[in-house]
């Protein structure tokens, strides 16, 4: 990215898909749109990769393709076990669309961010909000490597720890989040683990879960997450996993 107009309609604080999303259907609308992210398009996000329904028919609607995404796996089947250890298979409409599906967060992160480019908006990466204040006719933010910044609007789409929201003044004091989790990647899978999606309500973590999401090449995300301010602590985590 080589420069910002002075002024512009909407700034997009974060390249995650919230903020990517916006950008897309600002630009078509005729915004001229710049989004910046203090990292690389393309992060983690520990409880992700699963794909439901509904999320599938708006990335249908924003152009983001299947074949732009390398770790794109169709689920065709959900298992669900209960507390009490009785297990269902739920098996998804054959022939009629996809209903769920597995991608690493990552890989996501990046094809959104580029549709949103592609549509027009200026991507700027490794960009961070330094401050940010109203003004008389919009917003006026100051962002590393791109100095004074103005817009119309502006959208904060940089997560629960929205420095935005910290800049002001609009932050909640002492606030951690509402679940941990514990996620990690792992190879070699066989059987169910390697095809379908599965959720366990196991007793050791309710009121949380257990999960397992298939990925290509015999890999599956596997993690838990328990609800903060429950049975569990978060010294507890280790010993649960």
């Amino acid at each position: 990215m080589t420069g910002i107009p002075e002024q512009r309609d909407l700034l997009v604080i974060g390249g995650g898909p919230a903020g990517a999303a916006t950008a897309i259907r600002a630009a078509r609308a005729g915004a001229r749109v710049t989004l910046f992210e203090k990292g690389s398009p393309g992060r983690d996000k520990i409880c992700g990769d699963g794909l439901t329904t509904s999320a599938l028919r708006h990335l249908e609607g924003l152009g983001v393709e299947p074949h732009q995404i390398d770790s794109w796996f169709p689920v065709h089947d959900v298992v669900v076990r209960a507390p009490y250890g009785v297990e269902r298979r739920f098996s998804l409409p054959r022939g009629q669309g996809l209903y769920a599906v597995v991608a690493t967060r990552r890989d996501l992160d990046a094809a959104l961010v580029d549709r949103a480019r592609k549509e027009g908006a200026e991507i700027a990466e490794g960009a961070a909000l330094t401050s940010i204040a109203n003004t008389a006719d919009g917003v006026v933010a100051e962002v590393e490597g791109l100095g004074e910044v103005r817009a119309r609007f502006a959208v904060a789409a940089d997560g629960m720890w929205s420095p935005t929201r910290k800049l002001l003044g609009a932050g909640v004091e002492g606030y951690r989040g509402e679940w941990h989790a514990f996620r990690q990647y792992v190879g070699g899978v066989s059987g169910r683990a390697a095809t379908d999606l599965v959720v366990f309500f196991e007793p050791d973590f309710l009121p949380g879960y257990f999960w397992s999401f298939p990925l290509p090449g015999g890999r599956a995300n596997i993690g838990f997450g328990i609800q903060r301010g429950g049975t569990h602590s978060i010294q507890d985590m280790k010993g649960l996993w």
